[in-house]
């Protein structure tokens, strides 16, 4: 069996055997030292060697798979200004759960409109971008709706440790636009590898400071990419 084989077997028992590793308590906000678990679909359909659509799918748990956190979906249009650099716009909607005492669950939902721009430097084989994006959050299906904004920055570092497998490492800060304050930052290290041209599996640790608390979170990433600029069925077709 070669790596890759060994990688995504791994990848899969984690996720059938974490949930059954613990009981869950929901009259507790916090995981009490425990991990939570972060896990996210993401990946881009190339519509023209220049547009494409992005997609992100995440769910984050209080505790490894298990205890409901919050979940968001996000898409939009990507334009690719250079060979290094990309725009991108679009909207998120994102959906939350709180436990209070007596098993009560509070539910919320926003919806997000955002901007970003990233910039990727090749150092040799390795991989330096930096993400700045801009985000409007209004709150849904409440009483006291409210809105504010917020700008994130991230520094990300890519180094191929073999053809397929490299290392992940990047560090976000968060901050309200509204009195220029902290929100969060997260911190990201793990390893990755290529299954496929157009797949790949991450796995690691990540950190997020809150501002009056800290979370340990298992990070599980999947990426796809799909090239849609193909005209394979129209040729077929004729």
């Amino acid at each position: 069996m070669g790596r890759t084989k060994y990688f995504t077997v791994l990848f899969v028992l984690f996720f059938l055997i974490a949930p059954g590793l613990k009981n869950t308590s929901y009259g507790q906000m916090e995981n009490e030292g425990h991990p939570g678990s972060w896990t996210v679909i993401s990946g881009n359909a190339d519509l023209h060697e220049d547009w494409s659509i992005p997609l992100v799918c995440l769910m984050k748990h209080n505790d490894v798979l298990d205890q409901y956190g919050f979940s968001f979906v996000r898409t939009g249009v990507t334009r690719q200004l250079s060979r290094s650099s990309k725009l991108t716009a679009g909207i998120s909607f994102f959906n939350s759960s709180v436990y209070g005492e007596n098993e009560s669950i509070k539910n919320s939902s926003q919806l997000w409109f955002y901007g970003e721009y990233v910039f990727n430097l090749n150092l040799r084989k390795d991989v330096l971008a930096q993400r700045f994006r801009w985000e409007n959050r209004r709150t849904l299906n409440s009483e006291d709706a409210n809105h504010n904004n917020r700008i994130r920055y991230r520094l990300q570092y890519i180094k191929p440790i073999s053809s397929n497998i490299y290392i992940r490492s990047f560090n976000e800060l968060f901050l309200i636009v509204e009195g220029s304050s902290f929100d969060q930052n997260r911190f990201y290290i793990g390893v990755g590898q290529r299954l496929t041209k157009s797949l790949k599996l991450d796995l690691g640790y990540m950190k997020r400071h809150l501002k009056a608390s800290s979370e340990d979170m298992i990070r599980m990433e999947l990426t796809f990419s799909l090239d849609l600029t193909k005209n394979d069925l129209a040729q077929h077709s004729q």
